[in-house]
């Protein structure tokens, strides 16, 4: 009976050791949630962050997963952007065989407003004779959605995440 009654109290150690843990966690994840929000607030207001792009969701098609590095690099009033294009082209460069959405630019028009999902920025780029609309959707936690609309192309969309940009030292 004496070790049925100390294997219970242990057990009941136990299971209160656990519970202790799972709450502990819990304010861990909170914690670190609180730190993504802001580390995200900064990187809007300085305007300056990378897109990482993971899908592509072309106007006439599914999901496209994307298999390389495909990114768009916003710093200031400068955009870098190495996406790939999948869709209908109205007018194109002869002779071109980089992807239209590859690109360094000056970033025009830049607006950012906050909602109760995240943020919404928006801005244009012209890139030779096409003029380009970016438009982000992004979390609180980083998760977010570019849709890029153009003059001389079909509408397209990419899904990734947004991170610090990386400066070289």
């Amino acid at each position: 009976m004496k070790k049925l009654f100390i294997i219970l109290i242990l057990l009941a150690a136990v299971v209160l050791a656990n519970a202790q843990e799972s709450k502990s966690r819990k304010e861990k994840r909170a914690e670190k949630e609180e730190l993504k929000k802001e580390e995200i607030k900064q990187l809007i207001d300085n305007q300056s962050f990378v897109f990482n792009a993971s899908h592509a969701l072309p106007m006439g098609g599914s999901s496209i997963n994307l298999n390389y590095y495909y990114n768009v690099t916003l710093d200031g009033e400068k955009v870098e952007s190495y996406l790939p294009f999948y869709g209908v082209a109205y007018t194109a460069e002869y002779g071109s065989r980089n992807s239209p959405l590859s690109f360094d630019g000056t970033v025009e028009d830049y607006s950012v407003e906050k909602d109760k999902n995240g943020y919404q920025i928006q801005f244009d780029v012209k890139n030779g004779n096409d003029y380009l609309n970016f438009r982000f959707t992004i979390s609180e936690l980083g998760y977010a959605s570019l849709s890029v609309t153009s003059t001389n192309r079909q509408f397209i969309s990419f899904i990734g995440t947004v991170e610090p940009v990386e400066k070289d030292i």
